[in-house]
């Protein structure tokens, strides 16, 4: 008589656990929504952030702040066209290798205002007609008060995006589709201005987004790694050209060598305006975009996996579980031992994999616990049904008994 045998196939054993993967990855996902998981997800991923900063080489930032506002600028927006080729003027004598310009010059009043020909190439903000920059139907306003189309193309639109579950300015992007079309975003041109001039080659501003040759509008992930006070060189406005200003011997303005062969980015931190949560604290808009400068520098944020990729990632480390449970027979205790760790591991292996950060572990965790709960109940379930039906062997003679 061949001997008795309980063990199921894989495929029997999946086809058990497939409504129950299937029902825990929705449980996972509605959790998500209603922000359950996010406290937990938060605090992972500021602990992460917090542990890697570093110091550009790259970026200087030069921000004008509520006193330069109101003693330079006269406390009046749109600011001074004036004011802004006077700051301009003194940051090109340090000889940056491009100047951002984080500022909106689409008033009118902006039209007079002259490129002198021998600051570096300049990126200029782009704004767009409604309020949410992220709304695809937005309509770019022109740079300088339109005075020349084609100063557009030295431009970018300062899109940040927030994470669509929580509103924490997590991402950004290259690219955005406006109504005029695809239109690069200020971190894009911007990075792309500043490897062009270290590398002495040229590009077409005009085709970074268009004609086919590139369409990158997926959400990245920013790195926070510069922070202001600590990592990210910061001076005001004021400062600036104080430093820059005319001395009284040789009549030649002092440089500033933080500045040399640079990205310099001029931003406005006055006020309360344009400011981020963000997962390292409260930022104004110029320093998100910094760091999003050089998250993009330093070869780009991860992409933000979409919704069904992320589905089909936790029904593949679901299945692992199941495998896992096929191959090896483990009592509950010591499926348990094995398993909660085990799905940890699973749950960072992947949420590295798919979001290049651990603190995302809390969108596979749920799953695999659940997975591995329903395992050990249905290895429990299947045994106490085989004890039922399992032949009985005669003490004496040692044969199986056949039920009647």
């Amino acid at each position: 008589m061949a001997p008795y045998s309980h063990k199921r196939t894989f495929l029997a054993s999946f086809r058990i656990a497939f409504p129950a993967i299937v029902l825990a990855i929705a449980g996972t996902y509605i959790l998500s929504r209603l922000g359950t998981l996010h406290g937990l997800e938060r605090l992972a991923l500021d602990a992460e952030m917090a542990a890697g900063p570093h110091t550009s080489t790259s970026i200087c930032l030069v921000e004008i702040t509520d006193m330069d506002y109101d003693d330079i600028f006269g406390g009046r927006s749109p600011l001074q066209p004036d004011k802004l080729h006077d700051l301009i003027s003194v940051i090109a004598l340090s000889k940056p290798a491009v100047i951002g310009v984080d500022i909106d010059t689409s008033h009118p009043q902006f039209r007079n205002f002259k490129i002198e020909p021998d600051w570096p190439p300049l990126v200029w903000e782009r704004d767009i007609t409604i309020g949410d920059r992220i709304s695809e139907e937005g309509e770019p306003l022109d740079v300088l008060g339109g005075q020349d189309p084609r100063i557009n193309q030295n431009s970018g639109i300062p899109v940040l995006l927030d994470d669509p579950e929580d509103k924490v300015t997590r991402l950004y992007t290259r690219c955005v589709q406006t109504k005029s079309g695809s239109e690069p975003t200020f971190v894009y041109a911007l990075t792309r201005a500043y490897r062009s001039a270290m590398s002495k080659t040229t590009f077409d501003p005009g085709r970074i987004c268009g004609n086919g040759i590139e369409a990158p509008t997926q959400p990245l992930f920013i790195n926070y790694a510069l922070r202001q006070g600590t990592t990210l060189y910061e001076k005001d406005a004021a400062q600036v050209i104080g430093l820059s200003s005319k001395n009284e011997n040789g009549g030649q303005g002092q440089m500033v060598p933080d500045f040399l062969n640079k990205i310099v980015l001029i931003g406005g931190t006055y006020r309360d305006f344009d400011r981020h949560f963000t997962p390292i604290g409260v930022l104004p808009g110029v320093a998100v975009l910094a760091n999003a400068i050089d998250t993009e520098l330093e070869g780009g944020g991860v992409k933000a996996s979409p919704r069904w990729v992320l589905f089909g990632l936790e029904f593949f480390a679901s299945a692992l579980i199941v495998l896992l449970f096929h191959q090896y027979s483990m009592s509950p205790g010591m499926a348990i031992a094995w398993g909660v760790p085990l799905t940890v591991a699973l749950s960072l292996i992947f949420s590295y994999f798919s979001f290049h950060t651990f603190s995302r572990f809390v969108n596979f965790a749920p799953t695999l616990l659940a997975v591995l709960i329903f395992e050990v109940y249905e290895y429990v379930r299947h045994e106490s049904i085989l004890g039922a039906v399992r032949p009985k062997r005669d003490p004496e003679s040692g044969d199986r008994q056949s039920r009647s």
